[in-house]
């Protein structure tokens, strides 16, 4: 059975620290108080999943959407300079495009749908946006709430 790789939005609502930023985005297990705190009050949507055989030959050309998503934030995160990107509206319109379905897309497991992505990209302007496997263990939320916010 092939590994499954998932992907979640976690809108953040405050700042994050350069070095954590880094942190982050290489993968370190330095610790990172402030975006771990940040991430435990973010805002989440589940936007799908997919296996090796999505993974793109050419940068953000990954063969479903959530993986297109994954590395487009990639980029946006890690050129130029590590940071936490802000959506914006651009930022917002370059992610509902990645998650356009394409003619050479491989099936993929069930992923969000449109229209929820895009409530959930309005509803989140000006914020960080992270791509994250799962949302922390959160005390305040049961399961069911955390494909929502």
């Amino acid at each position: 059975m092939p590994h499954l790789f998932h992907l979640w939005l976690a809108a953040l609502d405050e700042t994050v620290p350069a070095a954590e930023t880094r942190t982050y985005w290489n993968g370190k297990g330095d610790p990172t108080p402030v975006l771990d705190a940040a991430l435990l009050r973010a805002d989440y949507l589940y936007v799908g999943a997919w296996t090796e055989e999505h993974e793109p030959d050419e940068p953000q050309s990954g063969r479903c959407p959530a993986r297109r998503i994954f590395d487009w934030l990639f980029w946006r995160g890690t050129i130029d300079r590590y940071c936490v990107p802000v959506l914006d509206d651009h930022l917002a319109e370059d992610l509902l495009r990645c998650f356009e379905a394409r003619p050479d897309d491989l099936p993929a497991p069930p992923t969000a749908a449109m229209d929820q992505l895009r409530a959930f990209l309005d509803g989140h302007r000006e914020w960080g946006l992270l791509p994250e496997e799962r949302p922390p263990e959160h005390p305040d939320k049961t399961p069911a709430q955390e494909g929502t916010q």
